[in-house]
């Protein structure tokens, strides 16, 4: 069961290097309903190495977390050229949320794994929330996001 998180966040988060497609289709979902966006800054820290993308996965609810980016409502990806990687979304309403990231280092839009079931490449949630055999809950990783701007530090 515990190298189980690993395989199934991998399939989550192949998708995530379409950020633009998601940021467009999320805003103009809040446009549309009157929503208020809110403004996340995410800092993504604890690198291996300066090279590949990060990759980032928002959901508003336990369905999907952190399994199915289908079920999300915000991906996205960035370059890893420092030891800090940094997201700044304005494109979600208030309302609770779980991050679940990972660092993509040959930047083939997957999660690498061991052969022995562990991901080769670095991952991490909000609240740097941890499963006990499996991946964190929902609940441990999610955070609300208010009217005010909110900042946090995601540790690979």
């Amino acid at each position: 069961m515990k190298f189980l998180f690993p395989i199934l966040l991998s399939a989550i988060l192949m998708g995530c290097g379409e950020a633009s497609a998601e940021t467009e289709s999320t805003r103009e979902a809040n446009e549309t309903t009157g929503e208020t966006s809110s403004l996340l800054t995410v800092q993504i820290i604890g690198f291996d190495s300066i090279a590949g993308f990060a990759r980032l996965v928002v959901f508003d609810s336990e369905d999907g977390f952190p399994r199915d980016a289908e079920q999300s409502v915000y991906r996205a990806s960035e370059p890893v050229e420092s030891d800090t990687v940094t997201f700044t979304i304005e494109s979600l309403g208030e309302g609770t949320f779980a991050i679940t990231v990972y660092h993509d280092q040959d930047g083939d839009g997957q999660l690498d794994m061991k052969f022995y079931g562990p991901p080769s490449e670095k991952v991490g949630t909000s609240n740097d929330a941890r499963g006990r055999m499996g991946p964190p809950s929902f609940e441990d990783a999610s955070f609300v996001l208010g009217s005010e701007p909110l900042e946090m530090i995601i540790t690979l």
